[in-house]
């Protein structure tokens, strides 16, 4: 069972959770999460994992209309010169591939907790707040 979102804390959402959430394969506690923070206006999507989600091979035309609606209701975070900069830091003190060190740059750098379902990935950078789904 994931933690659960701290009151009023700004969420950041990885593109693994939200292709669970879209495959109905999300857990429900972690999918309740989702669902109060978008409806708190809390959720965030950094512009990679916009492109993650819709690149997502196995969609149908059904699910990438899910999926854009999804996207939607998020507050989308553009790659700033500012996140790039953290993201190259954090790719070379800990290794991880450029698209997840963008997420967590942006998650730093918005002072939010990134809610992710690639826990094993992201814990490699120690001062990420996650919330594992």
């Amino acid at each position: 069972m994931p933690p659960e979102a701290p009151q009023g804390q700004a969420l950041i959402f990885d593109s693994s959770t939200l292709i669970l959430f879209l495959n109905d394969a999300l857990p429900e506690d972690a999918a309740e999460v989702l669902n109060q923070s978008v409806q708190a206006g809390l959720a965030s999507i950094s512009a990679i994992v916009r492109a993650e989600v819709l690149a997502w091979r196995e969609h149908t035309a059904a699910s990438l209309t899910a999926a854009r609606a999804l996207l939607d209701v998020c507050h989308l975070v553009p790659v700033s010169a500012a996140i790039a900069d953290e993201a190259a830091r954090i790719r070379r003190e800990t290794g991880l591939k450029l698209p997840d060190a963008l997420i967590a740059a942006t998650a730093l750098l918005q002072r939010a907790t990134l809610v992710t379902a690639n826990g094993r990935d992201f814990r490699r950078v120690p001062e990420l707040v996650l919330i594992e789904t």
